[in-house]
């Protein structure tokens, strides 16, 4: 007797769908450092080690040369962000619809989820970035201040970025400075979302940061940590009539700043305050 394989069940081709559409709506979770890989089961929070640094000395000849002493702390991250969200699915929505109701109601869902994730990284940047010493709008003076002030904390220039809200976007084209990413021509490896380059630094415009904010990080200043990827599911709910369908889609993770001395990450700059 032959068998039949199986193909893709209909919630593997949602699952890929919500993966796609996590992908392209969350532009922030690719920015930081991904610690998912210790958000194993049973744990309700991730621990970090955070080593002091070796000191260099001169010896003397025929001297014996000092021992340096490295020192290692914690940092801990909770695993608390449960992200939850459920919705309907009325036959008669589907029916009467022109468009695929059911597969455009996973789409928005998992841009929501995307949105979220973006949201909660952003608390992290507005919370813990060094506020640089001038107010206002953004300015090459202000982001020669920013690459100052990371430089200065030995962050690497080339895991930084500069993160501009849609309100400061004409004021970001209107440095010289700035370089469209078109110029790099077709294929150039840049980060998705990226409008273009500043001192080496890449830019990007994100319309979900708070009107007139700013900010330039690298990448570990920031740690995200996912112990449950998102999951789907779904069950019928008669209330709302024959074939109606209650869907779940959730995530389980945890977010935080890095490299926090006096409530402030040495590796985040925001807009002055």
């Amino acid at each position: 007797m032959s068998v039949i394989a199986s193909g893709p069940t209909k919630n593997d081709l949602i699952t890929a769908l919500v993966q796609k559409e996590l992908k392209f709506s969350a532009i922030l979770a690719g920015l930081v450092t991904d610690v998912s890989a210790f958000a194993v089961k049973g744990n309700q929070s991730i621990s970090f080690p955070k080593l002091s640094s070796f000191t260099v000395g001169n010896r003397a000849l025929g001297t014996a040369g000092s021992e340096s002493v490295i020192t290692a702390t914690k940092e801990k991250m909770d695993l608390d962000q449960s992200a939850y969200l459920a919705w309907i699915i009325d036959p008669k929505d589907a029916i009467q619809s022109t468009i695929e109701w059911e597969m455009e109601t996973v789409k928005r869902a998992s841009s929501a989820h995307g949105r979220y994730v973006d949201e909660k990284l952003i608390n992290v940047l507005e919370t813990y970035g060094t506020p640089v010493g001038v107010a206002g709008n953004i300015t090459k003076a202000i982001v020669l201040e920013m690459r100052k002030i990371l430089k200065t904390n030995q962050a690497d220039l080339n895991q930084c970025v500069l993160l501009v809200s849609a309100e400061q976007e004409a004021n970001l084209l209107n440095i010289d400075e700035f370089t469209h990413a078109d110029v790099y021509g077709a294929g150039a490896p840049l980060a998705t979302g990226v409008v273009g380059r500043i001192y080496g630094v890449p830019c990007i415009v994100h319309s979900g940061l708070p009107a007139g904010s700013f900010y330039m990080f690298e990448k570990t200043g920031i740690a995200i940590g996912f112990q449950a990827n998102p999951a789907y599911d779904e069950g019928p709910a008669l209330e709302y009539g024959a074939g109606a369908k209650k869907r779940v889609l959730d995530q389980l993770f945890g977010v935080m700043a890095l490299q926090v001395e006096s409530g402030v990450s040495k590796l985040i700059v925001k807009h002055g305050v």
